[in-house]
C-alpha cells in the first residue's frame, strides 16, 4: 500500500513541481498547471510525452521554442522562466495566463470577440513586431495561439515553428527545407519555400481577422493540396460579402493583408497599428448590434410568455420583467381579461341502448321446435334449422313403437301394415309433407305418444328445404397457408383494371 501511494505521488510530481490541472493535451506535448511544492504561485508547464522524448526532431523543436521564448520580453508574449532537459523530463516552465484561446471564444460568442477586435489586433501586432525586431518570424499565427482575457489582455504563445527573419544574403539563399505551418493560415511564400519576413505573419494575422469577421477562413477545398493552391492563386472575397456590417475601409485593410505578393502587403506591424487607429471597422458599432439582439431576444421572450403556459422559472423571469416595467403588468392583465372565456360544463355522454336480440328457439319436449306445435301457413323453416319429416296421420313418430289396430274377421295384420279398405279404422289418405290444409278445414293435431323407455332408434335423415329457402352454407375459413398457396401473380388485375389512386 505504501509503495502504491509513493508511485501515485511520483506520477503527480515533476522535479519540484506538483501537477495540478491538465490545460491542453496534444500528440507530443501536454500543458499542465503546476505549483512549486510548498508554494502558491501557479505556472504553465509544457512537457514532452515519454514516447516523443525518444525522437530527436521533436526534442529539437522544443529546444528552438525555448531559444526563441528566452530572447523575447514583451507584455503580449508569454514569458519563459526556464527550460529543463533531463533523462526523465523535458519541459518548458512559463507564466500561467488564466484566459481561454481565441478559438474557444469565437465558438462561444463571436460578437464579443468582434467588440474587442481593435484591441486584439493592436496587441497581437505589437507582440509580433517585437518578435520581428528580435529577428524571428512566428510563422504559426492562428486563433489557437492567441490568448485573450475578458479585459482584452492578449498573450501570443507557441514559438515552436519560428524561423529567423531573412535578411541580406539570407533572402537569396536562406530557403527553408520543409513547409511548416497550419494549412488554413499559411502564407503563399511559405508554401513556395521562399525566405520569410514579417509579411508572412501579416498574412496569417489577416486570415485570423477574416475569420473573426465572417466566422470562417477564406479558402477551403476537398483536400489539403487544393487549399494550398488557393492560397497561392485565388483572390479572397471581401469580408463584407459575408458580413454586411464590415465597413468598406476595413474591407480594403483586410484584403491588403491577404495580398498574394509580400510586397503588396503591410511591410511591418507598426503600419497595421497606425492604420487601424482611426479606422471605422463596422458600419454599426458592435455594442449597438449586441443591444439590438438583446432587445429582440427580450421581445421574443415576452411574446413566448404571453402565448405559452409558464413554468416556475419563466414565472420568476416574468415577475422580474413586471417589476421593471409596470406598464407590462397592466398590459398582461388586460389581455388575460380580454382573452378569458367562460368554461362550459361538459355534457354527460349519452348512454347507448343495447340492441335487443330475439332469444334463440328452445326445443320443446319431444324434440320439436315451437313453430311446429301449430302448423304455419305455409310452413317456413327456421334459419339454420332443417325441418324433420312430418308423419302421416296414425303413423308413429320416429323412435316410437308401431301401434296396430285390433284384428278383424280373424285375419291378423302383419306388423306395420294398415287395415284393408272398408275397415272402420282405415286411415285417411296420406298428404304430402309440408302441404298446407284445405281452406276452411281446421288444422289437425298430431298426437304425441309418451316417450318410450327403451333406447330411441336412429332418426331418418331429414329432408332439406328447397334450394331457394335453404340458408347459405358457412364457408370454411382460409388459413394463411391456403392463402399463400392460392395466391398467384396471374390472378392479379392488369394495370388498366386497378383503381386510380395515384
Amino acid at each position: 500500500m505504501a509503495e502504491t501511494t509513493e508511485t501515485a505521488e511520483a506520477e503527480n510530481v515533476v522535479d519540484e513541481y506538483e501537477l495540478v490541472n491538465l490545460i491542453a493535451d496534444g500528440t507530443t506535448t501536454q500543458v499542465w498547471e503546476v505549483k512549486e511544492q510548498g508554494g502558491t504561485t501557479s505556472f504553465a508547464m509544457k512537457r514532452l510525452l515519454p514516447e516523443p522524448m525518444k525522437k530527436p526532431e521533436v526534442v529539437a523543436t522544443m529546444k528552438l521554442e525555448a531559444k526563441v521564448a528566452g530572447s523575447l520580453d514583451h507584455p503580449n508574449l508569454i514569458f519563459l522562466h526556464k527550460f529543463v532537459k533531463s533523462k526523465k523530463h523535458i519541459y518548458l516552465l512559463m507564466d500561467y495566463f488564466r484566459a481561454p484561446n481565441l478559438r474557444s471564444q469565437m465558438s462561444s460568442d463571436q460578437l464579443s470577440v468582434q467588440s474587442r477586435l481593435r484591441k486584439l489586433v493592436e496587441s497581437t501586432a505589437m507582440a509580433l513586431g517585437h518578435m520581428h525586431e528580435k529577428g524571428w518570424v512566428h510563422k504559426d499565427i492562428k486563433p489557437e495561439n492567441i490568448l485573450i482575457s475578458k479585459s482584452s489582455e492578449v498573450k501570443v504563445i507557441d514559438f515552436g515553428l519560428a524561423v529567423p527573419v531573412a535578411k541580406g544574403i539570407g533572402k537569396l539563399f536562406g530557403k527553408p527545407k520543409t513547409v511548416q505551418g497550419t494549412r488554413s493560415y499559411i502564407a503563399p511564400e511559405t508554401i513556395k519555400k521562399l525566405p520569410l519576413g514579417p509579411e508572412a505573419d501579416v498574412y496569417s494575422l489577416g486570415i485570423t481577422i477574416f475569420e473573426i469577421l465572417t466566422g470562417k477562413t477564406p479558402f477551403h477545398g476537398e483536400n489539403p493540396k487544393e487549399v494550398l493552391l488557393k492560397h497561392i492563386s485565388e483572390r479572397p472575397v471581401p469580408p463584407s460579402s459575408i458580413n454586411p456590417n464590415v465597413s468598406p475601409e476595413f474591407d480594403e485593410f483586410v484584403l491588403k493583408m491577404l495580398a498574394k505578393k509580400p510586397a503588396d502587403r503591410f511591410q511591418s506591424m507598426d503600419e497595421i497599428v497606425s492604420s487601424m487607429r482611426n479606422m471605422k471597422l463596422f458600419k454599426t458599432e458592435i455594442s449597438e448590434v449586441i443591444a439590438q439582439e438583446k432587445a429582440q431576444a427580450d421581445k421574443e421572450e415576452k411574446e413566448s410568455m404571453k402565448e405559452k403556459r409558464l413554468d416556475s422559472r419563466a414565472d420568476a423571469r416574468l415577475s422580474e420583467l413586471v417589476k421593471a416595467d409596470p406598464k407590462l403588468a397592466e398590459q398582461l392583465i388586460a389581455e388575460r381579461k380580454a382573452n378569458a372565456k367562460p368554461k362550459r360544463k361538459p355534457e354527460p355522454p349519452k348512454e347507448k341502448k343495447p340492441q335487443q336480440q330475439p332469444p334463440p328457439p328452445q326445443p320443446m319436449p319431444g324434440g320439436y321446435p315451437p313453430q311446429y306445435q301449430q302448423p304455419m301457413y305455409p310452413p317456413q323453416p327456421m334459419p339454420g334449422y332443417q325441418m324433420p319429416p312430418q308423419p302421416m296421420p296414425g303413423q308413429p313418430m320416429p323412435g316410437q313403437p308401431v301401434m296396430h289396430p285390433p284384428q278383424q274377421q280373424g285375419q291378423p295384420l302383419p306388423p306395420g301394415a294398415y287395415p284393408p279398405p272398408g275397415h272402420p279404422q282405415q286411415p285417411q289418405q296420406p298428404y304430402p309433407q309440408h302441404q298446407p290444409p284445405q281452406p276452411g278445414m281446421p288444422p289437425q293435431q298430431t298426437p304425441v305418444a309418451p316417450a318410450p323407455t327403451q333406447a330411441p332408434q336412429p332418426q331418418p335423415q331429414a329432408q332439406q328445404p328447397p334450394a331457394a329457402q335453404q340458408p347459405p352454407a358457412q364457408q370454411p375459413q382460409e388459413t394463411a397457408e391456403s392463402k399463400k398457396k392460392n395466391k398467384n401473380d396471374d390472378d392479379l388485375p392488369f394495370m388498366d383494371e386497378l383503381p386510380d389512386v395515384i
